[in-house]
């Protein structure tokens, strides 16, 4: 089998592509290479923008040899519903990813602008499209149990976490509790930037709990209780602080609540340099906003926030680093929640958890590195790309009973009354 991953981000939104074509396509090639008569599947990426030009010779010679082609979210175009179409139409099965509620992004995400308020003007608007890109869809494969479940009449879903590259977080130095902290830059050399770590000496004893992640977390912060639990937590231990990795500036109206000189800042970093930020974090927080949102989809779902419509990537992030971690309970961590700690969003639940972990933090550390082992083993995506290859053939499977209308011999099929 081949495996063609169209991704439609580029340079500045890479994450999104990253953990949903680029891993994957690395694992695949990289099983290859070890075994190729064990594991003899190929995977291949492609922007978008340049497939879309399906009746090229150039470009069919390139598609043409994949077996599945994964469409990265952006189906919201006639060009790519007529690529779709082509290759579906050639017994090729054509997949679409999602990783995102984009029919209900909040005010608080930049994408909100594209998504809802429709500032391209398109007609139709950017969710109906992404509907019908979803009806040229044999499958919709996603790291959520909830967006599988808002589109299960639009098209067949199937479930793919995020998992990390072993290779990026198997000889991650991991900094031990009471260790100076570190910092993480770019300085340039030879006209390309080099990565640096800088130890802080002065900082040797102090604790850091954690967090990174993009520009879609106001509401994580602001409605899950943490900040009012990180406030009183800094104010009463003088050696705590809190880490904030990224660069969204809109959150400063919440860290004015936190303590003067508690708040530590550092800057974004390539993907490929994040597992080392984790790593020198002592606890990790994964805040989710719980207020409940519509669908948005033609399909009811109730009971769900847009947040719980994220994957499980904060709690594999720190096991894979081997941190402790404190999380919102909530459904996209239920599966890795035993790893750690899940709470109720509110700031006396968040305290509690967070001061236990303060208080033990010599057992927990233990604890995150023998789940470290564990989850480098299995929750990585090399250790599953036996399971990816898996997946596809499931939903190869299943999309040609679908076009065929086949049924299996001696099975009763009940077509539900209206």
């Amino acid at each position: 089998m081949k495996v063609i991953y169209l991704y439609s981000d580029d340079e500045t939104g890479w994450n999104c592509a990253h953990w949903r074509c680029h891993l994957l396509s690395n694992a695949i090639e990289a099983a290859h290479e070890e075994n190729p008569l064990r594991f003899p599947h190929r995977a291949q990426m492609f922007f978008m923008p340049t497939a879309v030009d399906w009746d090229n010779p150039t470009v069919q010679s390139k598609i043409g040899t994949g077996d599945i082609i994964v469409c990265q979210r952006n189906v919201i175009d006639q060009k790519v519903w007529d690529m779709m179409d082509y290759w579906r139409a050639l017994g090729k099965i054509v997949v679409t990813d999602l990783d995102d509620h984009y029919p209900n992004i909040p005010a608080s995400n930049p994408a909100f602008a594209y998504w809802i308020e429709n500032a391209l003007e398109m007609d139709p608007i950017p969710v109906e499209r992404l509907k019908k890109g979803l009806e040229h869809s044999d499958a919709l494969i996603s790291p959520s149990h909830v967006i599988l479940k808002d589109w299960e009449a639009t098209v067949p879903g199937y479930f793919w976490p995020n998992y990390p590259a072993r290779l990026d977080y198997e000889k991650l130095p991991r900094r031990a509790p009471g260790d100076p902290d570190i910092r993480y830059s770019y300085k340039m050399r030879d006209d390309k930037p080099d990565f640096v770590m800088e130890e802080l000496s002065d900082t040797a004893g102090n604790v850091y709990i954690g967090w990174g992640g993009s520009l879609s977390h106001v509401d994580s912060f602001k409605y899950s209780g943490v900040v009012e639990a990180l406030a009183r937590l800094l104010a009463e231990r003088p050696n705590v602080y809190f880490k904030f990795c990224g660069h969204d500036e809109r959150l400063k109206f919440l860290w004015e609540k936190l303590p003067k000189d508690k708040l530590i800042r550092q800057d974004g970093v390539d993907p490929k340099h994040w597992p080392h930020v984790v790593a020198s974090f002592d606890i990790g927080i994964a805040p989710m906003d719980m207020r409940e949102v519509l669908t948005n989809t033609g399909q009811e779902n109730p009971g769900y926030s847009y947040d719980e419509r994220r994957s499980w990537l904060k709690l594999v992030e720190y096991l894979c680093a081997g941190v402790p971690f404190v999380a919102t309970d909530c459904a996209p961590y239920k599966e890795l929640g035993r790893f750690g700690k899940l709470v109720a969003n509110t700031p006396d639940a968040w305290y509690a958890a967070l001061a236990n972990r303060l208080d033990g933090l010599a057992y927990f550390y233990a604890e995150a590195m023998k789940n470290r082992e564990y989850a480098l083993k299995k929750l990585t995506v090399e250790a599953n790309a036996d399971r990816l290859i898996q997946l596809y053939v499931k939903i190869g499977e299943e999309t040609q009973v679908q076009r065929l209308h086949a049924k299996l011999p001696d099975v009763l099929y009940i077509t539900p009354a209206a």
